[in-house]
């Protein structure tokens, strides 16, 4: 049957980019699906226009409202199994938090979750395989028919302390609440530059990202367990296809892949179902 959040809860905290504090709310809905609530009416996320920037995600909703930074507030709805909310936000960008989907899901955790309706909700299975594919930078995603939702990720950055990692996982609420939202998004010293001169990361920290230079890791905490970066990446991906309303069973496969690939991927699974 269809789940929703028990009850109303919000979250506060500065954004990414613009550095600004803001706050988001979540209530329990019993229309299916996830609708972000404006002035002007509630918008369901199918219904949105990506408008990403590079380094900038965001999406704009048919009353023009944009919405930036949301992926990890999805990420958590889709890893909980959440497919009913609304949402409300107060300003353009989510909070960033602690860089990762993981105090979005524990409140999700915290008030509870309910099923309601008399009907069991209908699973959407991919049928046919689905690619994008960016052979001039080496890239590449891809969906295949499969029997269970699992996602596997690769990344790859030569020359950092990061490098190649690899992580494969079958998605189930305990699964991403232990484990695949705890990890951080990341980014390395080398692109403050770039960041600056473009007004992003102006809320960006060692307290909400994981930043390493040429040598290591510069958070004093350390990663909270191997692999931390390449599983982001999982996180990232599902906020991602939330946009697609019920997600296709399927075995999604990203290949130094990224938001953009990701926005590539969603359109054309949505010319398939």
């Amino acid at each position: 049957m269809p789940r929703t959040i028990s009850e109303r809860i919000e979250f506060t905290g500065v954004g990414l980019h613009s550095g600004e504090i803001s706050t988001v709310a979540v209530a329990p809905s019993q229309k299916e699906g996830i609708y972000f609530s404006t002035e002007k009416g509630l918008f369901s996320v199918t219904s949105v226009q990506v408008v990403e920037d590079r380094r900038l995600t965001g999406f704009m909703l048919p009353d023009g409202t944009v919405v930036r930074t949301a992926e990890h507030l999805l990420a958590a709805l889709t890893g909980l199994d959440i497919d009913s909310a609304v949402i409300s936000l107060a300003g353009e960008e989510v909070p960033i938090l602690d860089g990762s989907p993981y105090p979005f899901a524990l409140g999700f955790s915290k008030v509870g979750t309910a099923e309601y309706g008399g009907e069991h909700r209908k699973k959407n299975f991919l049928t046919v395989p689905v690619t994008v594919d960016d052979p001039e930078r080496d890239r590449s995603i891809m969906a295949l028919p499969a029997e269970r939702l699992k996602v596997t990720y690769v990344i790859d950055y030569p020359g950092t302390p990061v490098g190649t990692q690899r992580t494969s996982s079958l998605i189930s609420p305990e699964v991403f609440l232990n484990r695949i939202s705890k990890a951080r998004t990341f980014g390395f010293t080398s692109e403050l530059d770039y960041l600056k001169k473009n007004g992003l990361a102006k809320g960006g920290g060692l307290d909400n990202a994981l930043v390493f230079d040429g040598i290591g890791l510069l958070n004093d905490g350390g990663l909270r367990f191997p692999l931390e970066c390449v599983t982001h990446k999982i996180n990232d991906l599902l906020g991602d296809l939330a946009l697609l309303g019920n997600i296709p069973v399927a075995h999604y496969i990203g290949i130094c892949a990224g938001h953009d690939l990701h926005g590539r991927l969603v359109d054309r699974i949505k010319k398939v179902l």
